[in-house]
């Protein structure tokens, strides 16, 4: 929200630039105009909607096809084979008692035979390939929880930044129907001679720059709308129902927070697997030097036109050693340890800035904790100020600038309160990503003491 911004309020710009951006348009099931949703019905509504969620689930899908796949690898291969053969083959049999000099044997006729290979050793390889499938799984389901995660944490800024909207929106519309109503009382105490022309006029400026205000305010509201809208696929426009919060009393403390971070936070399960398979890649590529022990077999079926030396049936084992490839061994398994090392130190940095966004964000949920507590003696001083200023501007003891002022400073404690509010709803959503614990948001909101 851009409303009642100053320094104080730049502290999450990330944040409030999520809920005011767009999102894609896509198809989904219309709803009514207006129609009430919470938040729980907000967060199903994404997780059947969201195309990054739908790319992410046939991701999971694809990689659990290659797992399952790839439990095969060690089992024996069988391949039907059928030829149509044409060839002659002359003999000379001269030298042989048998009265013939010249025999030409006849080759044409079909062929057809069960090869079977089964690979006994690999050096290796066939386990690291599994692993290394697996390992890729377990990336695609890190992935899809950061993808819900992520998504879920632009919903709460969304979906409560338009409930800041809306309550900034309520608080214009207020001050504008006070000014209105101080404008009325000017005209009446000018028209009695107890006002001069230039305390009816400060009214009547007053009111036309707090209809300015709603003006900006409803648009604010309606940018918001459209925002979750977009998000959610929505054709109408939706109302939230669930309000802001404050938890007042302090939550788990920071240790706890980090410890969860490190356990579930989807970005380092995904790096953590992608180490994984780097260390079965470097498997893969010492085993292209180690001997392929096979056995292997094969059956004619069709042994009619078979030669008098081709047997009706084989069967053996055998052993492959490469001694000379096409690409660098030592070089190939430099790339993969290279890659190792590289991911490792992902990792680190990874978890260094899991750390950091953990950190940042429990102490933003304390600060805004804090603020919010302090806010209430403000609007209690305002709300008092404005009442002393209206009656004493009723008995001629004040003027109009100052009801005007005390109901600007209401308004704007008011506003502030709200912000601040906001604030700690987006830090807390914040610190549950991060630790990777968004699914814990709805718990949070069931605690709090102070809903807006």
């Amino acid at each position: 929200m851009r409303t009642a911004v100053d320094a104080r309020h730049c502290r999450l710009p990330r944040l409030l630039a999520i809920c005011l951006a767009g999102g894609a348009i896509g198809a989904a099931s219309p709803r009514a105009l207006g129609d009430d949703l919470s938040f729980e019905a907000a967060r199903s509504l994404l997780a059947t909607r969201a195309d990054n969620i739908k790319a992410a689930q046939a991701n999971l899908q694809r990689q659990e096809f290659e797992v399952t796949a790839a439990d095969r690898l060690g089992y024996p291969e069988f391949v039907l084979n059928a030829t149509q053969v044409y060839g002659r083959k002359r003999f000379d049999l001269s030298a042989l008692p048998v009265g013939i000099d010249i025999y030409n044997y006849d080759f044409d006729g079909p062929r057809s035979s069960l090869l079977m290979t089964w690979p006994l050793y690999t050096g290796g390889k066939i386990d690291a390939v599994q692993k290394l499938r697996e390992a890729e799984l377990t990336g695609a389901r890190a992935e899809l929880a950061q993808t819900e995660e992520r998504l879920d944490f632009q919903l709460v800024a969304r979906y409560f930044g338009l409930r800041l909207a809306s309550v900034v929106e309520g608080l214009r519309a207020s001050q504008l129907e006070q000014a209105d109503r101080q404008l009325a009382r000017s005209r009446r105490f000018e028209a009695q001679g107890q006002v001069s022309a230039v305390e009816r006029l400060s009214a009547q400026v007053t009111r036309d720059e707090g209809a300015r205000e709603l003006v900006k305010a409803r648009r604010e509201r309606e940018s918001a709308e459209a925002a979750l809208a977009r998000m959610l696929r929505e054709a109408g426009v939706p109302r939230p129902t669930s309000p802001l919060f404050v938890i007042t009393s302090p939550i788990e403390p920071l240790a706890a927070w980090l410890g969860e971070a490190e356990i579930r936070n989807p970005t380092l399960a995904l790096i953590k697997s992608k180490g994984q398979a780097a260390d079965q890649g470097i498997a893969v590529a010492k085993s292209d030097r180690m001997p392929q022990v096979f056995a292997f077999g094969q059956y004619n079926l069709i042994t009619k036109h078979l030669t008098p030396i081709e047997p009706n049936w084989i069967a053996g084992i055998g052993v492959n050693l490469k001694l000379f490839g096409r690409e660098d061994h030592a070089a190939t398994i430099g790339s993969a340890q290279a890659r190792k090392a590289q991911v490792d130190a992902l990792e680190a940095e990874a978890v260094n800035s899991i750390r950091g966004s953990v950190e940042t964000a429990w102490l933003r949920v304390g600060q805004a904790r804090e603020q919010f507590l302090l806010f209430d003696s403000a609007v209690e001083l305002a709300r008092e100020n404005l009442r002393l200023r209206e009656r004493a501007f009723e008995e001629g003891q004040s003027v109009t600038l100052d009801v005007n002022e005390a109901r600007n400073s209401l308004t704007r404690a008011e506003t502030g309160r709200a912000q601040i509010a906001y604030e700690f709803v987006v830090a807390l959503g914040a610190l549950l990503e991060a630790s990777g614990q968004i699914g814990r948001f709805p718990e949070f909101m069931k605690r709090a003491e102070v809903r807006l």
